[in-house]
């Protein structure tokens, strides 16, 4: 664990990475999106609201299920454990109080894992949900970020160094990774899975600096939705 009395700081400009959606993508389903962060990409299909059997009904809502496929073989325990993380994130978001005893059934397949992994799934699942039409209380963003250690001529102590959107070869030179989601109306953090040691500063500051992330994200959602609207005008 890093010294407190270190210095965070965010890494020098770099090119951002590039966002790429495409919705409607997958036949027979009620909405979906091939979605890219950089070289990570996610394809998910949304199905639902879709009859379920009387003894798995829940009375007074919906039920989500989330199908989460890695790009070969079956998942690991940590790749279940991210997609447990993605439905309680679908289960938070999704008005299910307005389909009861249906099932949402979701299926999120990874194409290519280049890094920041679980943020570009939950904003393909968000993007999949939009296309679907599914009436949600808020849209999730989600926000990837690393902390590494970089050592200075000029300064004694190693730095902390905080880079939004890490690549493969970033989230393993760095001591700590960290997804946040947040809502698209207020920015208010919903949820954070993190990955490593880190004090309480810097905690902060990764949080501080994923939220000012958020904009780039929402930005590129409204863009992508209203191109979608437009393209269904002129049909």
């Amino acid at each position: 664990m890093k010294d407190a009395t270190n210095i965070s700081v965010e890494l020098p400009p770099t090119p951002p990475r590039k966002f790429n959606c495409e919705m409607n993508v997958l036949k027979n389903t009620d909405g979906s999106a091939l979605y890219s962060e950089g070289d990570t990409e996610v394809m998910v299909g949304v199905y639902g609201p879709a009859d379920l059997k009387e003894n798995k009904q829940e009375v007074h809502e919906a039920l989500v299920d989330v199908d989460f496929r890695p790009k070969h073989g079956s998942p690991t325990l940590a790749e279940k454990y991210l997609m447990q993380f993605i439905q309680g994130v679908c289960e938070n978001a999704i008005m299910l109080t307005l389909h009861p005893r249906t099932v949402f059934a979701i299926i999120v397949q990874i194409m290519q894992d280049q890094g920041s992994l679980l943020s570009c799934a939950i904003n393909a699942t968000c993007m999949a949900l939009q296309d679907a039409g599914i009436a949600m209380k808020y849209m999730p963003v989600a926000v990837t970020v690393a902390i590494k250690s970089e050592v200075h001529s000029d300064i004694e102590d190693p730095t902390d160094v905080i880079i939004v959107n890490p690549n493969l070869k970033e989230e393993t030179e760095s001591f700590a990774v960290l997804t946040y989601v947040f809502d698209n109306v207020k920015q208010n953090l919903l949820c954070t899975h993190t990955r490593g040691p880190m004090l309480p500063k810097q905690h902060e500051r990764c949080l501080e600096t994923a939220r000012g992330a958020t904009e780039r994200v929402l930005t590129f959602f409204r863009e992508s939705i209203t191109q979608k609207v437009a393209a269904g005008l002129e049909i």
